[in-house]
């Protein structure tokens, strides 16, 4: 559930402020808001040995206690702005419907924090991601978004065979998922991003359509969303991306299907979940399964534990904010393209959200 600054604080547990943290071994003190999405994010908190999980925040109390029962019995506020003043974190946890993601980064920001971890994507307007990027690399915040797929065993073995030959030239990478483009296409061009190293994208054509039915109200999360899209990305360094989401990706399709074409051969990852996990076609014909190390427990223990490093040594995470700005901006410039049926090059001007623009001016 999202978290504004209305609502009565609850407090209640062991919200102590014991933990002068960020220094040496000291812990340092967590506190998470919105305890839907959050709840895996909380539980590996409460496991990991370098911090304290203060606190839990939710504008229903029930929702926050219930994960804070399971996890070590962390204070539990309902008011976000109530729990940073009083528990004075270090890192803030973001995990509430994407429209509230920036303001309450930003309001952590400006509470001193030392680290924010904020669910994708960052921000709904491209402006405010890149306002909170800026404040965060002015105050030396570290500034981590939720694109966890960067850091499993699959999408490392998917890079380390890209970077050994494996397929030759890499040429094309194409994803699909359902749902809509910031909320789900976002884990897809992220994807194209590790897969490639963070090659820029330099150009993007995109399409998109939004048909209002009983069933699809056309919004989501807190902000407007479209039925499908498509969309195609270039590179830095000749690489190609393919994007198909909603109504528009192949019918019985995975969710986050990735398909990378080389000279050589191809990979492909059939969604989440998908048994086996990897497969490879190359001058040997057919498809066959590619061994993939068995992820050991939680990926957030693996995200978080990245995290106090990046926040004790200035050492680089692999879900920095400046990927997911460039991110974002790429998936902007798609809704951006789709506003003004034409190709669209990067860096992109537009700093509001071209949907919301497409619908004010009418035209979807």
């Amino acid at each position: 559930m999202s978290n504004s600054n209305s609502g009565n604080s609850g407090n209640s547990g062991n919200s102590s402020n014991s933990s002068n943290s960020g220094n040496g071994g000291s812990k340092l003190k967590a506190v998470v808001v919105g305890c839907n999405m959050g709840k895996n994010q909380a539980y590996a908190l409460a496991q990991l040995p370098e911090y304290e999980l203060a606190a839990l925040c939710d504008l229903q109390e029930s929702t926050a206690r219930k994960i804070a029962d399971n996890s070590g019995s962390p204070a539990v506020y309902t008011d976000f702005a109530t729990m940073l003043a009083e528990v004075r974190p270090d890192v803030a946890v973001i995990a509430t419907p994407n429209g509230s993601h920036a303001a309450l980064s930003l309001l952590a920001a400006d509470a001193g924090v030392k680290g924010i971890y904020c669910e994708k994507p960052m921000a709904i307007q491209l402006g405010d991601a890149r306002k909170l990027d800026r404040k965060c690399k002015e105050r030396g915040i570290t500034l981590v978004v939720g694109h966890q797929r960067r850091m499993t065993a699959v999408y490392r073995t998917m890079r380390e065979l890209m970077d050994g030959g494996a397929l030759g030239e890499i040429r094309l990478i194409r994803g699909m998922c359902a749902g809509d483009l910031l909320s789900d296409g976002t884990h897809a061009i992220d994807s194209m991003l590790w897969l490639l190293h963070d090659a820029p994208v330099r150009r993007v054509f995109g399409q998109l359509h939004r048909h209002l039915t009983p069933a699809f109200t056309g919004k989501r999360y807190g902000h407007d969303v479209e039925s499908g899209a498509m969309a195609v990305l270039e590179f830095e360094g000749g690489a190609r991306g393919e994007l198909f989401t909603g109504d528009l990706r192949v019918p019985g399709s995975g969710y986050q299907d990735i398909e990378i074409i080389g000279s050589q051969g191809r990979l492909w990852r059939r969604g989440d979940g998908s048994q086996p996990p990897l497969l490879l076609s190359d001058e040997q014909g057919g498809w066959r399964p590619v061994t993939v190390a068995e992820e050991s427990g939680s990926i957030f223990l693996e995200v978080f534990r990245a995290m106090a490093e990046s926040i004790r040594t200035g050492a680089a995470h692999p879900m920095s904010g400046a990927s997911a700005l460039a991110g974002l901006e790429a998936l902007m410039a798609i809704f951006e393209s789709a506003r003004r049926n034409a190709a669209v090059e990067l860096p992109l001007a537009e700093e509001r959200f071209p949907l919301e623009v497409m619908i004010a001016e009418g035209r979807l």
